[in-house]
């Protein structure tokens, strides 16, 4: 039997699935694959290394593998692309297919069936293919700008109406609430949270948002609300632009924003079944390196 190789490429972590058309014969995972944020060398030795160890685990050699896919974030431009290909290069001789993360992972949570995949985790962004294979995204162009609905947005948005508390000298629950889930005594020291690094990782303050709205508090409450709202939109761009004409469109939500606020999913899956009633809403447990396993199984 021929030989397939998926590879999803994350900024933390890389994983390869090496199977036959059938079945996996084996998997390892690495250090990331991002260029622009771990760096060649890094990335090189990732890549090479999880090749040697799930090809020594499955017994065969990288020369055998007929086509390989890898989806793998910061890919869209062109130098990072030719660097990736060159470093696969070195171990493989068959047909070398580099894609982004989001064709993957959109390929797994929809079963590679046409639909449109919303992913929010720590940043956010939709991808979408209809039934002709067009293909369009929205959102994810960045923390500062863009990630509407992410776990950065809601962290950002949280802190800011903390500050807004403070300003007016509200004696508003949230503030204080916020306060203790974070372990900050002094309500300024929450700005310094947002602002004492270039990039902050506002992200950790989403467990926070949720755990304060699980108690009642409104205002946390109204915060996850709107990120639901911010991620339907992003899914109904994509409807417009490539279902106009389709009524039931499959849509799958994935990430650690769905999977660990019932709030966001349910305003998400509300907001859209108010303007397409017909759509169908999945939280899939999905693995982009299989997505990236099928997608190899198929000649692109």
């Amino acid at each position: 039997m021929s030989l397939y190789l998926g590879i999803d490429g994350g900024g933390t972590k890389t994983k390869f699935l090496l199977g036959n058309e059938r079945e996996i014969l084996a998997e390892t995972t690495t250090g990331g694959s991002n260029i622009t944020r771990s760096g060649e060398p890094a990335v090189r030795e990732a890549l090479l290394v999880g090749m040697e160890q799930v090809c020594a685990s499955a017994g065969v050699s990288p020369a055998e593998i007929v086509r390989t896919v890898a989806g793998i974030t910061g890919s869209a431009n062109p130098r990072p692309r030719a660097l990736l290909e060159q470093f696969l290069r070195e171990r493989l001789t068959g047909e070398i297919v580099i894609v982004g993360d989001m064709v993957i992972a959109h390929h797994a949570a929809l079963d590679g069936a046409p639909g449109v995949l919303v992913n929010a985790g720590t940043g956010s962004i939709a991808y979408a293919r209809n039934q002709q294979g067009d293909t369009a995204r929205a959102g994810g162009w960045g923390f500062a700008i863009s990630d509407e609905g992410s776990g950065h947005w809601v962290g950002r948005v949280a802190i800011a109406a903390a500050m807004r508390c403070y300003d007016s000298r509200r004696e508003e629950a949230y503030l204080h609430h916020l306060m203790a889930a974070l372990g900050v005594e002094d309500p300024v020291d929450l700005a310094k949270l947002a602002n004492s690094v270039a990039n902050p990782d506002l992200a950790q303050v989403f467990p926070a948002v949720v755990n304060i709205a699980q108690k009642g508090d409104e205002t946390a409450r109204k915060i996850l609300v709107s990120a639901g709202a911010e991620l339907s939109y992003l899914a109904e761009t994509l409807i417009q632009r490539l279902f106009p004409t389709v009524e039931a469109v499959a849509i799958a939500g994935t990430g650690g924003i769905f999977r660990n606020s019932v709030t966001v999913f349910e305003c998400f899956s509300a907001e859209l079944h108010n303007v397409h009633p017909d759509v169908s809403i999945t939280l899939p447990e999905a693995d982009p390196a299989l997505g990236a396993l099928m997608l190899a199984r198929q000649p692109l």
